[in-house]
């Protein structure tokens, strides 16, 4: 499976597109403002179409244009929009998803559009689209909804036309949204979230995940688990609580 990598001028939040090997339905994750043409290429290139919509959690700068990228979703003119997945706890946020934030965006959104078909993200392990398994982990504490996303296969992670990590056999492999950055972790101090459930959440995934799982977060480069656990200082001092 390949995923793009998209970074967007709000906040350089990563957007992605998952296309599996073969398929004609893409998985599109935290669709940010201003990379619509970037999604769309993306799309076309690979003969694919926006199948579903996931939200790795609800803040602005990952859900801006959910319902426009799910508009792209239908077989035909009159056909429905795509899915959009979303984290149970952050549901409410996508009612007006700037509320409650107090950074000003540093470019202009224009309105904002709910999405028509918004739904929770699924218990267990999902196929969200045709040949996309994903099992959701909840992970408070950057927002009540942060959650990291997990599957296993070969993939392709590029960044524009540039390979960035490739594995040609299975491997585990993790969307942490804002959770954990490489060499940090997600904010605390916004709207629901909460230093302590951070530091209990990123001790419950650092122990979960299998150590070889490459993490493709919310913002920055993609990291591998194991280096986080050595490396980041957050992570460390999760791991020693008791």
């Amino acid at each position: 499976m390949r995923i793009h990598v998209i970074p967007s001028p709000y906040y350089a939040a990563n957007s992605l597109v998952l296309v599996p090997g073969g398929g004609s339905q893409a998985l599109v994750v935290d669709p940010s403002a201003g990379v619509r043409d970037e999604l769309r290429s993306v799309l076309d290139e690979a003969g694919a179409r926006a199948a579903a919509v996931l939200a790795t959690h609800g803040h602005p700068d990952h859900v801006w244009d959910c319902a426009e990228v799910a508009s792209w979703g239908g077989d035909g003119r009159d056909a429905p929009p795509a899915p959009v997945y979303v984290p149970g706890p952050d549901l409410y946020r996508m009612d007006d998803p700037l509320a409650g934030v107090p950074m000003e965006p540093p470019i202009e959104l224009g309105p904002w559009r709910k999405p028509e078909d918004l739904r929770a993200f699924p218990a267990g392990s999902v196929e969200i689209v045709e040949g996309v398994w994903l099992k959701m982990i909840p992970a408070p504490g950057h927002s009540e909804g942060s959650a990291v996303f997990i599957g296993h296969c070969d993939i392709e992670v590029r960044v524009g036309r540039e390979t960035f990590v490739r594995a040609d056999t299975p491997v585990p492999w993790a969307m942490p949204g804002d959770v954990i950055f490489a060499g940090s972790v997600g904010r605390t101090d916004l709207p629901g979230g909460d230093e302590t459930q951070m530091r209990h959440s990123l001790r419950t995934i650092s122990n979960a995940l299998d150590p070889r799982t490459i993490l493709i977060p919310g913002h920055g480069p993609a990291t591998r688990l194991s280096d986080e656990i050595t490396t980041n200082p957050y992570l460390i001092r999760a791991r020693t609580l008791g």
